[in-house]
């Protein structure tokens, strides 16, 4: 037995273990309460993150469609491919096979296939015809990933006015910018159980909200008529030696536009260009001075005001005074006692400055702007400028301006704001807001856009009169401007290029506008020739293009021949 100081040691050790089971129990029971009651939630949201697989699925972005049902924009699958070095059995034997497929270099492909690394990129945007063939190859190490790709089948053709789409799959720059938020739908998600080795559980738990694509868009270009607009412009811009261009063709009735091309261009599907400017879309960024088309505007204004007739004759003694400036003519010639007809067809910048002198600032900078000049039209693409208009008032206006800006100088628009506005002299007067999406179509139907008339600026009788000017300008300014069976109503120019402290010495913009039939308007169009080398006038460079694109319209389009009437003198 054993003795009572040999128990009294025993019992009290016992008691210190006791003790110490109760606090390391204690402890236990603290830190359970603290995990479950404070951190509880933060707990079971990281466990539910080790044992839940969330993938997300993109959605296709919206195709965008021509009229006649060709397709100009549209997701495709492409390929990533990469590579695992340690997998790969002979790595130069392999990039024998692969370099000439993904298009890099088979010292640099070598190099890489036999690095002393887990993983390797190789190529981004290989098209389904090559993933598949090496696909075939059943090759250990050669890994490919699917992913959506914007595609463009025209290439440039519709561009800038398509825009484009970077990696982001965000839309940049005319219709896919403008419409970015509907044609790039919204992602989905597919949510499972992991097992213990990271991979989907058969039997676990699995959810999916499926994606929602993007609308389509169908928009007013005929495709057709976008392909030969291209041919035009690119074979003129080689013809006359100039530096850019611009082809817009509108429908004055409605305000939709049937075809529009600018060149150069880029290609939507390789956009690495450092020159931002080159994305930029031309027929709504792009500011210039217009030069002597933009006399019929005048004109019309005049016209309708009544300070002005067809038959009001001007003596013009080849020089016209406005705030100590002297205005002149292109020829520098003085043309004697002639008609406001006349004034129209001989291009006379002094007739010009005479009818803004005698409609005065007021009146005729209110024409200037109910015709659309000096703000945006509300056109359905990304970026649309305002134009440049100098008024009474601002701190920028001189009176000498109320003469240079009749013919076209000192005042910059937009290609599109020029075409729009003798669309409305087309249109009987009726401004209409120019548009290029015809449809918007999703999971709800489809969405029709309804032509949208801006505002009466001048009258019918007064867009008629000018009219029969415009055909008189044509057959007296410039026989090239003519179509076979159809009167054209038309006008030249040829503006000045502005630089720093006053005009380039030699470099112009040639343009031509007009519309046909002429008495009964189906299409307005605009032809813009930038710094031509080979021809100095818009009667010899823009005018012929403009001809042969009426021309070929009149046949896409099936227009009608009509009887060739004379224009009222």
């Amino acid at each position: 037995m054993l003795d009572r100081g040999r128990r009294l040691e025993i019992r009290g050790r016992m008691l210190l273990l006791a003790m110490g089971l109760g606090a390391i129990a204690l402890v236990l029971a603290g830190q359970l309460a603290r995990w479950q009651l404070v951190h509880g939630a933060e707990l079971a949201e990281a466990a539910l993150k080790e044992t839940l697989q969330l993938e997300t699925i993109y959605a296709e972005r919206g195709g965008i469609y021509s009229r006649d049902g060709r397709m100009l924009a549209g997701d495709l699958y492409v390929y990533a491919l990469s590579a695992a070095p340690e997998a790969i059995r002979d790595p130069y034997a392999l990039a024998d096979r692969l370099f000439p497929l993904i298009g890099m270099g088979r010292d640099e492909l070598a190099s890489r296939l036999s690095a002393d690394a887990i993983w390797q990129p190789l190529a981004e945007g290989i098209p389904l015809r090559i993933a598949d063939e090496i696909t075939a190859w059943q090759e250990p190490g050669l890994y490919l990933e699917p992913a959506l790709s914007r595609a463009y089948p025209d290439g440039g053709m519709a561009e800038p006015l398509l825009g484009f789409v970077n990696r982001a799959r965000t839309g940049f720059y005319g219709v896919e910018g403008y419409y970015d938020t509907i044609l790039e739908g919204e992602a989905g998600a597919r949510l499972g159980d992991l097992d213990v080795f990271g991979q989907q559980a058969p039997f676990g738990r699995s959810s999916l909200e499926p994606p929602k694509n993007g609308a389509d868009l169908v928009l007013t270009l005929d495709s057709r008529v976008q392909y030969m607009l291209w041919q035009e412009l690119r074979d003129g811009l080689i013809k006359y030696k100039a530096a850019s261009g611009t082809i817009i063709v509108l429908d004055p009735r409605s305000g939709a536009l049937l075809g529009a091309v600018s060149l150069p261009a880029y290609n939507p599907e390789s956009y690495e260009s450092s020159e931002a400017k080159l994305y930029e879309d031309p027929l709504v960024s792009h500011e210039y001075e217009p030069g002597s088309v933009f006399k019929v505007i005048t004109m019309a204004a005049g016209l309708d005001a009544g300070v002005v007739t067809p038959d009001t004759v001007f003596d013009d003694t080849g020089a016209f005074e406005v705030a100590g400036a002297t205005i002149r003519n292109w020829d520098r010639s003085a043309h004697g006692p002639v008609t406001m007809t006349e004034v129209l067809a001989l291009s006379l910048n002094t007739g010009a400055s005479y009818v803004s002198d005698v409609l005065g600032a007021d009146r005729f900078y209110r024409y200037l702007t109910d015709f659309g000049f000096g703000s945006a039209l509300g056109v359905d693409l990304q970026a649309e400028a305002d134009g440049n208009m100098k008024i009474p008032g601002d701190g920028r206006w001189y009176q000498a301006d109320l003469a240079t800006n009749s013919f076209g100088q000192g005042i910059a628009v937009t290609p599109l704001q020029m075409v729009a506005a003798v669309g409305a002299l087309a249109n009987g007067g009726v401004l209409m807001r120019p548009y290029v999406v015809q449809e918007v179509i999703d999971s709800t139907g489809i969405r029709e856009t309804a032509p949208m008339p801006l505002r009466q600026v001048v009258s019918p009788e007064a867009a008629a009169t000018i009219t029969d000017m415009m055909v008189h300008a044509v057959e007296k300014e410039t026989d090239a401007a003519r179509v076979p069976g159809y009167e054209v109503a038309g006008k030249t120019g040829t503006a000045q290029i502005p630089i720093p402290g006053g005009y380039h010495p030699s470099d112009i913009i040639a343009s031509f506008v007009g519309f046909f039939p002429a008495r009964d308007p189906e299409v307005c169009i605009l032809v813009k020739v930038d710094r031509p080398q080979a021809g100095q006038w818009g009667s010899e460079v823009a005018a012929p293009i403009f001809s042969r694109v009426a021309s070929e319209l009149a046949v896409l389009l099936g227009i009608q021949p009509e009887p060739v009437q004379m224009a009222q003198n």
